[in-house]
């Protein structure tokens, strides 16, 4: 698994997150609220954290391989990585959903938790 350091800088948004956090978070124990899939517009994973609920946002999703969505939903990190497809959302398990979800472009919102 990733140590969720490294994350891809020209990411709309991202640099807000670090900037926020100090770094790019590693999502640990983080929940996975909710996951929008749209074949015609943007795609969204909602995943909240103790600071902010974090939305990234999916244009053009390609590829596509999820398990485990249940009540809770608990991470034990998250990762975006750049490749030659666009980038790549990897949800490490914790306790629930697990996965990778392609895309052509990502972009990055947050909201503290209120």
């Amino acid at each position: 698994m990733a140590d969720g350091v490294e994350f891809p800088a020209d990411v709309h948004g991202a640099a807000e997150l670090v900037a926020r956090f100090g770094s790019w978070p590693s999502f640990h124990d983080a929940e996975v609220r909710s996951v929008h899939l749209n074949r015609e517009g943007p795609s969204r994973i909602r995943v909240a954290t103790k600071q902010v609920v974090v939305t990234f946002v999916l244009g053009g999703v390609s590829e596509l391989a999820l398990n485990g969505f249940n009540g809770r939903n608990a991470l034990s990190a998250l990762t975006l990585t750049k490749n030659s497809n666009g980038y790549t959302l990897e949800l490490w398990p914790g306790h629930g959903i697990s996965g990778t979800i392609t895309a052509r472009s990502v972009r990055v919102e947050f909201v503290p938790v209120e």
